[in-house]
């Protein structure tokens, strides 16, 4: 990348109670090169007053950031952006991805509980720049579940119809076309087909939206993003080699509890991008990854008749 003449996304990273883990974050994103040349933005989403365990928490994240925000010397600028009020995650990154992404047209997002290879950022700072006019994509993920490729396939990244939530990026154009109320969702209910289309992306997309329409307390930002990518056609591009994995599982886990089996390696080759078609074979050996359990499926339905 030609430091003067690149036009870098910025960086969001989303937090609320482990700065632990944030640090954690950040130690790998400052392996990586030209961040200098990049913007750095903080959203701090404040705990509901009665959360007192959060509350303690939440503090130490903010005095870290404030800290973290006097003494950089390794980012462009760094901004932090502390809620007035409790949002919870979902309206935390919808808001936050919409001012930056207004400003700025193009994003790369995070969570705090997250960490990046050294490679990351110019992974997804090329990626960005080169599928941008590809309107056939979506987003570009940093993640990659562990499944197996076939022995055939050699590009560095491939496409799915789903995107990811673990350290993605996307555009302007195709983050305000999200219909974040979902009102296609009674058409869709009543369209079988559609539904089995939906799925191919793996079989928890069809019971997380069912979830999102139904159980007000499950509120997720990321499924109204997949269905949406579902409803628009679209593709996300991912890595052969994931970029990021997850590392949130404790007690201070807002969503539950995730086994990430990726591992991070020491050394990458510079992903090389190239216009994809999507590949079913790999298609399939991907969803895998996403499968659902007989036993979970009766779980789940279970749990949203007693709701209502």
């Amino acid at each position: 990348m030609e430091n003067q003449k690149f036009k870098y996304a910025p960086i969001v990273v989303f937090a609320y109670n482990r700065h632990d883990k944030l640090e954690r974050l950040l130690k790998s994103l400052e392996k990586n090169k030209n961040i200098r040349m990049m913007e750095l933005y903080f959203f701090v989403d404040i705990p509901d007053k009665k959360n007192k365990r959060d509350i303690k928490y939440n503090q130490k994240v903010i005095e870290f950031l404030e800290n973290y925000q006097i003494h950089n010397k390794e980012f462009k600028n760094i901004y932090v952006k502390v809620s007035d009020k409790h949002k919870g995650l979902a309206n935390s990154i919808i808001s936050g991805v919409s001012e930056v992404i207004n400003q700025h047209r193009k994003v790369i997002v995070l969570e705090d509980d997250l960490e990046v290879s050294n490679d990351f950022l110019d992974y997804m700072q090329r990626g960005l720049k080169f599928y941008e006019n590809e309107k056939k994509i979506w987003s570009l993920a940093g993640y990659s579940p562990v499944f197996t490729f076939p022995r055939c396939y050699k590009s560095d990244v491939f496409l799915m119809p789903r995107p990811e939530s673990w350290g993605w990026g996307t555009w302007i154009d195709r983050w305000n076309k999200c219909d974040w109320e979902v009102r296609t969702y009674k058409k869709f209910q009543k369209n079988i087909i559609a539904q089995m289309l939906f799925n191919i992306g793996g079989d928890d997309l069809g019971t997380m939206l069912k979830r999102q329409m139904q159980d007000e307390q499950y509120n997720s930002w990321a499924i109204r993003w997949a269905y949406q990518q579902f409803l628009e056609k679209k593709y996300t591009v991912y890595p052969k080699e994931s970029r990021v994995i997850h590392c949130g599982t404790d007690n201070r886990s807002t969503h539950g509890a995730y086994f990430d089996k990726q591992k991070l390696r020491k050394k990458y080759k510079r992903c090389n991008f190239v216009r994809l078609q999507p590949n079913w074979r790999v298609i399939w050996e991907f969803r895998k990854a996403y499968h659902i359990s007989l036993k979970e499926k009766i779980k789940n339905l279970s749990s949203l008749l007693k709701k209502n």
